[in-house]
């Protein structure tokens, strides 16, 4: 189909603004790619023979971890996690991409860590015997005593914000304890009283060795299946189970969200957290033990503590959130618009959804220094070519997105033939503009590329931001931050992947 001169006249405008904009804006930091695969029941074998040189030649480090409410969890779109952010920071510093496996079963991560399914096992760790064993432990990430976690109150007086949380399962036992009869200010008081525990946890070695001290047998239990420490104190705020024991830091965040728990008595002494490596990853240990000697001298270990043990208004925030992720399957209150607009582009409504935190974090009312505006970020000129009458609307500002990316679709859909090679053009040209992404597209073809490979593409994307390459013949729309598009894509298509293990359609 021939296009007429008023067409052909606005495609070239709409290149040359959007190029020219959109590699105005400020660039995106680098962050840590995250793709999810649930592991349980997995068995104890020897050691893989993988070590730094194999990880830095791979170009990834993989971390097996949980998902709880300091180590690793999603909140409002957004990956975070004390362990989570540090080793993500590591991961940056090493110069490689971060993996996440998540291990739903305790019992599963460290034979998943020596399966070879990750590099470093990461859980609020505690070094004992028996885990000492089968892998080796970096230095301490911080110390914690192990305390009492106990009830003080009836679950009414656990608090606003916990009626869901209090709400027993249809397994849930009814309980049959006197709670006011049962308030332990003192080690001692343990003696003859039953502990419930996760299996494997590292307090059962502590309450052997304060049964031995106070002369008086205490009868831990190991509940089974997957339930976690955090899980156990929820049951004790229920009222299901007496006692358990916990590191004294999460146990006062659970103690904040349950005010009907008392965290006390401290029942040992201070235990170091820290990271596993298998035991022959030497060179692996010895790294991760220099940097955390390194970052002692910096802000980072304390900064990151105080956002996820000290600050209870935030910890609250997250777990009385509609949008924990894993508690809820929620992403934003868009959630619904991004579903009805999706089907206009024929995508996951998760893609579009990734992309709008990528642009916003699902803040309607955000506003880029370069004057791009609301929840998918469209720039005045964009806005009005597509027909948006209110960028701060939510509604109209997806429609218009929507129109923008459905145009995207088309221009694309008859240069690159690979599907999934042409969503990455797309997102780039929705970032950097169409004009920037073909002057890469040049660039990779004179110097002997593959023009249709975004992974070609994106390397020469990144050169437009020097000055031998900005000013190449092949060239027309000059410079641009290329690193802004290309992490642009590789974010939204991370955080994708990150968001179908937990999000349902």
């Amino acid at each position: 189909m021939r296009l007429g001169p008023g067409a052909v006249l606005f495609i070239f405008i709409l290149l040359v603004i959007v190029s020219i904009t959109s590699c105005g804006r400020k660039p995106a930091s680098l962050e840590a790619v995250d793709y999810i695969d649930r592991r349980t029941n997995v068995p104890l074998v020897e050691p893989i023979a993988r070590d730094l040189a194999q990880i830095r030649e791979r170009g990834s480090i993989t971390v097996v971890a949980p998902y709880n409410s300091t180590t690793y969890f999603i909140y409002q779109g957004e990956p975070l996690g004390y362990e989570y952010e540090l080793l993500a920071a590591f991961a940056k510093d090493l110069g490689v991409a971060l993996k996440i496996v998540v291990v739903t079963d305790p019992k599963s991560l460290i034979p998943a860590l020596n399966e070879g399914e990750g590099d470093i096992a990461a859980a609020r760790l505690i070094p004992n015997p028996d885990n000492q064993a089968k892998a080796t432990f970096t230095d301490a990430l911080y110390h914690t005593d192990p305390v009492l976690v106990q009830q003080d109150e009836p679950p009414s007086e656990a608090g606003k914000g916990t009626e869901q949380a209090m709400k027993p399962g249809p397994a849930d036992p009814v309980p049959e304890v006197d709670i006011q009869a049962r308030l332990i200010t003192k080690p001692a008081q343990l003696a003859g009283r039953r502990v419930d525990l996760p299996e494997q946890s590292p307090f059962r070695r502590t309450l052997i060795e304060l049964a031995d001290e106070i002369s008086g047998e205490i009868y831990v239990v190991e509940v089974g299946g997957e339930i976690p420490d955090e899980a156990l104190a929820q049951k004790v705020a229920r009222g299901e189970v007496q006692f358990t024991v916990m590191q004294n830091n999460l146990a006062e965040l659970k103690e904040a969200e349950f005010k009907n728990l008392k965290v006390r008595p401290i029942l040992g002494h201070a235990q170091k957290v820290a990271w596993a490596v298998r035991k022959n990853s030497p060179e692996l240990l010895a790294t991760l033990n220099s940097w955390i000697a390194e970052k002692r001298k910096t802000p980072l270990l304390n900064s990151l503590y105080q956002k996820y043990f000290v600050d209870r208004r935030r910890y609250l925030e997250r777990v009385t959130s509609e949008y924990l992720t894993s508690t809820t399957g929620k992403l934003s209150e868009y959630d619904p618009l991004l579903k009805q607009y999706a089907v206009e582009l024929n995508w996951d409504w998760r893609l579009l959804a990734s992309q709008a935190f990528q642009e916003s974090r699902f803040k309607p009312a955000a506003r880029s220094w370069a004057g791009a505006t609301g929840l998918l970020q469209l720039m005045p000129r964009t806005a009005k070519e597509f027909g948006v009458t209110n960028v701060l609307d939510p509604a109209d500002n997806v429609q218009g997105a929507i129109k923008f990316l459905k145009w995207l679709q088309q221009y694309w859909g008859k240069r690159i033939e690979d599907e999934n090679e042409r969503l990455k053009f797309i997102l780039a040209s929705y970032n950097a503009g169409v004009g920037h992404v073909e002057d890469a597209q040049r660039l990779t073809e004179k110097y002997g590329g593959n023009p249709e490979v975004w992974e070609d593409v994106a390397y020469w994307l990144l050169q437009k931001s020097t000055q031998q390459y900005s000013s190449d013949d092949v060239v027309k729309f000059g410079f641009c931050r290329g690193l802004e598009p290309v992490n642009y894509v590789n974010h939204i298509l991370a955080r994708f992947e990150h968001y179908k293990q937990f999000v349902v359609t």
